[in-house]
């Protein structure tokens, strides 16, 4: 069996890049943009996660939220980009929420330090 990768939905775009594949569909909601992301988050890819947010940015929400349900953060190297783009959001009066279901990444996340920003291990209603 032959696995392709699934369209993005209507609205959203993807894109891909670094070694282990990182893939982000950005979605345009009511109440702001969701940002999803699949696959190997480190040095190599960070990259991709900050254009992607940046993207989100351009378009003046009120939210944004990056979602790691799908992510293998593989070295802190690539998470320090998050604190980063959670900053830019902050500068320009938006709120960033990280999705981070599995409990041994948000203890990775909060760590970090840098600009706050909120993190919680369940999607917010409607994304």
């Amino acid at each position: 069996m032959v696995m392709k990768p699934a369209a993005p939905p209507p609205g959203s775009r993807a894109r891909s890049g670094g070694a282990a594949g990182l893939t982000t569909a950005r979605e345009a909601r009511p109440d702001g943009v969701v940002v999803r992301l699949r696959g190997g988050l480190h040095a190599a890819t960070a990259c991709v996660l900050r254009e992607a947010v940046e993207g989100a940015l351009e378009g003046g929400p009120s939210t944004v939220v990056l979602d790691l349900t799908d992510v293998v953060a593989d070295d802190d190297l690539g998470l320090w980009v998050i604190p980063a783009v959670a900053g830019d959001a902050h500068a320009r009066g938006v709120a960033f929420t990280v999705v981070a279901p599995k409990r041994a990444l948000r203890s990775r996340l909060r760590r970090l330090g840098g600009r706050p920003f909120d993190i919680t291990d369940v999607r917010p209603a409607g994304c």
